[in-house]
């Protein structure tokens, strides 16, 4: 099952996003997309993704309408068949331009259930360490930490409870800093960074700003990304950590890569390109438009090359090992962030990578979610390097026919 397909059956766009024609009639009545007050809507099921015109998905009606859309056929296609190849149980890979927030692919698998539909919509699974990356931006934005500031620890990386959370003066003679921290994702230095310089209401502001507890506004209707924080001392040092009540849609997850690699600034995704009447005239385009302005460019930098640590020394060091990459992907410089934690809707263990490329100036924001039962198939971080590396292969590509 593609993502094309699995992705829903009606978009909804709005009109401060894109652009409407004059109108004196209805030009879409013999087709299956529906002009409406706030955009335009798919009436029932989604024509068929098997046509494309220069490089691009389209969909060409009876009446002589044309729908354009965003995502990279090359993209799409490899990854489908890298999802098909390794039989996940569940997998998603969703990708966009942070720039404008045009979404490149959005492909989504079951080996299990096939019938399952729009998985990159669904925020029922849980966030996991991606959450240190709001944790991590709520220390910089505030000025109560820099990506070298120092936490004093005891009782290893990922143990987590009292014992390691509280200040221990006597017992605290590991040290970490936040970026390295982040780079191997480690529980109980984003606890104490939470306990020592946050608070509960300033962890779900920063939260919000990441856009957990909002709508996104979407061509289809997009579950909220929900996240609860217990008003207390545990409450704030689980969260913080990776491990509160906070669900992540894919789309969402790589709505926030974009956001950290657009220098904090959230871009409204869209996944029609523009439609066209008989005579060629725009009945409807894609623009790009802020959706909010998540964090300081300061701070997304910062974020940005503590991910890319991830990448060089961190918890995604082997998916991404240069050896192991295509020549696609060498001399790219990749950031990113994994999460791991089992989760029951559907149940298994579930892996996450967010991230972009190049960290430079970033092109390509992804975000990759796989769930194992009860073996592991593949890793989230394994599913991002196939899917940067079939994004600039094409982009190599693309250069060599166009110099």
């Amino acid at each position: 099952m593609t993502g094309l397909i699995v992705f829903g059956l009606v978009f909804i766009f709005s009109v401060e996003s894109g652009v409407l024609g004059d109108l004196t009639e209805d030009p879409l009545r013999e087709t299956p997309l529906a002009l409406v007050e706030d955009g335009i809507r798919i009436r029932g099921e989604l024509p068929p993704f098997d046509h494309t015109e220069e490089e691009k998905y389209v969909s060409r009606f009876e009446n002589g309408v044309t729908a354009v859309y965003t995502l990279d056929p090359d993209l799409q296609t490899a990854m489908e068949r890298y999802f098909k190849r390794y039989r996940v149980p569940y997998g998603v890979f969703v990708a966009m331009d942070p720039k404008s927030g045009k979404v490149l692919a959005s492909v989504e698998y079951s080996s299990i259930d096939p019938d399952a539909d729009r998985l990159a919509l669904r925020a029922t699974y849980p966030a996991a360490s991606i959450f240190k990356l709001v944790t991590g931006a709520a220390a910089l934005e505030e000025g109560k930490a820099r990506p070298e500031t120092e936490i004093a620890f005891h009782g290893g990386l990922y143990r987590l409870g009292p014992k390691n959370w509280v200040d221990n003066p006597k017992r605290d003679k590991q040290k970490m800093s936040l970026a390295e921290a982040m780079a191997k994702s480690s529980n109980v230095v984003f606890a104490k960074t939470a306990l020592r310089w946050l608070d509960v209401p300033t962890l779900l502001n920063y939260g919000e700003r990441f856009q957990f507890n909002r709508p996104i506004p979407f061509e289809l209707p997009v579950q909220v990304s929900r996240m609860e924080i217990d008003d207390s001392e545990r409450g704030l040092a689980m969260s913080a950590a990776g491990f509160g009540d906070v669900g992540l849609s894919p789309l969402h997850g790589a709505l926030i890569g974009a956001a950290i690699a657009n220098g904090g600034v959230m871009m409204s995704p869209c996944m029609i390109d523009h439609v066209l009447d008989v005579d060629g005239k725009t009945l409807y385009e894609c623009k790009p438009s802020v959706f909010a302005t998540v964090i300081a460019p300061e701070t997304a930098a910062s974020l940005r090359e503590m991910m890319a640590m991830a990448v060089i020394k961190g918890t995604s060091r082997k998916a991404f090992r240069m050896k192991r990459r295509e020549v696609s992907l060498r001399g790219i410089t990749i950031g990113g962030k994994t999460g791991s934690l089992t989760g029951d809707d559907p149940p298994g263990k579930y892996s996450w990578f967010i991230g972009m490329a190049p960290i430079e100036d970033p092109e390509i924001a992804v975000a990759a979610m796989i769930i194992n039962q009860p073996k592991w198939h593949i890793k989230a971080s394994q599913a991002a390097n196939a899917g940067l590396t079939a994004y600039f292969r094409s982009e190599n590509l693309r250069k060599i026919d166009n110099p």
